[in-house]
């Protein structure tokens, strides 16, 4: 049996930066602007379009260098945002909007990712039914992961003993029984099942339609007085979705391997595919009323702030910088 320190670092050599990528052009119009964008450990899959497009030169070519900081989760990352340490983060929209419920300002750019929640678990369980009463981990009471345990208990009349823990440490704690099963994102997921035969899917994806998971923001004062950086990153992210659109799996899957500094990673990453869909720039509006609405009844926000859910998530979605990057990119 592993220590959870080994299997830390496995799981957050998926946070070490790839080299190189293909030589581009500086902007035109300036020097490079450094973008401090926060993320999670072992996420490189459920923010691919971004990291693909850094590896293939896209942000050079639009002025833009990326330092990556990476925090346990997104309500961790949005704890850090009001300082201005970050410019941007990447994380889901439930931990975006339990920011907002508390007062704090973001722009919402886009989304990432669709789905993004496997549920991981030991192979006698093959259904969420089969976990009623058990120990679940979950990494962290405001993240979209714990919403999904949360919308599960709700529909299906079960209860889930929710335990919460670093991603990194779920293999180990199953391992040693203090947990049955845990949900989490990839490609942190897929790398857990690799590393314990024990381990397998209970569910793929989450039992809710195209469930909306993870976006982009951006700090507030840097969609007031620099929008034209916000654009040119959209764009140079809209052209790794380009690419993930039009690309075998298998290639998707070998320069997120890079990005993971583990080309080893290659099947793990295929494997961590199937539970998210990442070419879709605009939120899915269904799902999100379900999340808020969920975490609402879990006394997370206030319940009349998803007395109508479009207003509120509309007084931060702001499309008007992917709108401009789109349609640069079709000139």
């Amino acid at each position: 049996m592993q220590t959870r320190r080994t299997f830390s670092k496995r799981i957050l050599a998926a946070g070490a930066a790839a080299a190189g990528g293909v030589p581009a052009a500086a902007w035109a119009a300036g020097a490079t602007r450094t973008v401090r964008l926060a993320d999670q450990p072992g996420a490189e899959v459920d923010y691919a379009a971004v990291w693909i497009a850094e590896g293939l030169g896209y942000f050079e070519a639009e002025g833009i260098k990326i330092e990556r900081h990476s925090y346990a989760n997104g309500p961790a990352a949005m704890l850090d945002f009001p300082n201005q340490s970050i410019d941007a983060v990447m994380a889901a929209h439930v931990p975006f909007m339990q920011f907002a419920a508390r007062g704090g300002e973001f722009k919402l750019i886009m989304s990432l990712t669709k789905y993004n929640a496997p549920l991981v678990g030991l192979k006698k369980y093959t259904a969420y039914k089969q976990l009623d009463g058990k120990r679940v981990g979950s990494p962290g009471i405001g993240t979209v992961h714990d919403a999904v345990l949360g919308y599960v208990e709700e529909t299906q009349k079960i209860k889930l003993n929710h335990v919460f823990a670093k991603i990194t440490d779920f293999a180990v704690m199953t391992e040693k029984g203090e947990i049955e099963a845990f949900i989490g994102w990839e490609p942190a997921s897929a790398t857990t099942i690799a590393l314990n035969p024990a381990l397998h899917y209970v569910a793929q994806r989450p039992p809710i339609p195209n469930m909306e998971s993870l976006g982009l923001v951006f700090q507030p004062k840097i969609a007031k007085d620099d929008p034209d950086l916000i654009v040119r990153f959209v764009r140079a992210t809209l052209r790794g979705i380009d690419f993930i659109k039009k690309s075998p799996a298998d290639k998707t899957a070998e320069l997120v391997a890079k990005k993971m500094n583990d080309p080893k990673a290659k099947p793990v990453v295929l494997t961590a595919l199937g539970s998210v869909d990442l070419t879709d720039p605009r939120l899915d509006m269904p799902s999100t009323r379900i999340l808020l609405k969920t975490i609402a009844k879990q006394g997370k926000i206030p319940p009349e702030l998803v007395a109508d859910v479009d207003a509120w998530v509309g007084k931060y979605l702001d499309y008007s910088f992917l709108d401009k990057a789109e349609k640069s990119l079709k000139v």
